[in-house]
């Protein structure tokens, strides 16, 4: 899930900025490092081959986007890929 002040924020932006968490991603420790990157290893969860975003204008002017996959993964101590 994604919340932004940007009225124009699109799923797929919200995607874009979920994949560039991956340097923040470190794959032989399985952990995020100086950062967020839970977005990133659902993204590229490795037996995810589906994804459903929807997006809601907030009373407030800013921006919400949830995505659903299917299947679902990024399981605590599973590696993504």
């Amino acid at each position: 899930m994604m919340s932004s002040f940007r009225a124009d924020l699109s799923g797929t932006d919200a995607v874009k900025m979920w994949v560039n968490e991956k340097a923040n991603y470190d794959y032989n420790s399985n952990s995020c490092v100086g950062g967020e990157c839970l977005h990133y290893t659902q993204v590229v969860w490795r037996n995810s081959v589906r994804l459903g975003c929807a997006k809601v204008r907030c009373n407030n002017g800013g921006t919400f986007i949830g995505c659903n996959y299917d299947p679902p993964g990024n399981y605590v101590g599973q590696k993504p890929y």
